[in-house]
């Protein structure tokens, strides 16, 4: 007689246990959205991508000219293993804007979800010439001092 509302209360949980799953895979396989590049998010978002992907000539190529550090010096930049990073906010003042990144760093798959290293960074960007640049990010070029904004 108690193995009926047992069996329900077992079917609830199984069904629940295999939604979190397919919600979890939906979330950690979605792409990030790409956003506009006349934009100072989107620049930044572009300048990560190049980054990471090693293509230092077009990440320069977003860096203000004002600034000494050129592709050789992002060739060099810091790399994480891993990293997350999700946009907080944009914050424009007529031809200047901070972008505020939330980044995790090495995160792995630890028993009690992820783990790693979570920062805030904070970069600056300006128009010049009609496009926006980077003209500070101490996170990734911490070798180029002129950078850090």
């Amino acid at each position: 007689m108690t193995s009926g509302p047992n069996r329900v209360l077992a079917i609830l949980v199984g069904l629940v246990v295999v939604l979190a799953a397919v919600a979890g895979v939906v979330v950690a396989n979605r792409t990030a959205p790409s956003l506009d590049a006349d934009t100072p998010a989107g620049v930044v978002q572009e300048y990560l991508q190049a980054v990471l992907a090693g293509d230092y000539p077009a990440a320069a190529d977003l860096i203000s000219p004002s600034s000494p550090c050129d592709a050789a010096d992002v060739a060099q930049a810091y790399l994480p293993e891993t990293a997350r990073v999700v946009l907080d906010r944009t914050t424009v003042d007529g031809d200047r804007a901070v972008v505020t990144l939330d980044v995790t760093e090495n995160a792995g798959d630890g028993p009690f979800g992820d783990s790693g290293y979570s920062h805030t960074e904070r970069i600056n960007v300006a128009r010049e010439g009609g496009a926006w640049k980077i003209t500070g990010s101490p996170w990734l070029l911490y070798s180029c001092d002129s950078t850090k904004g």
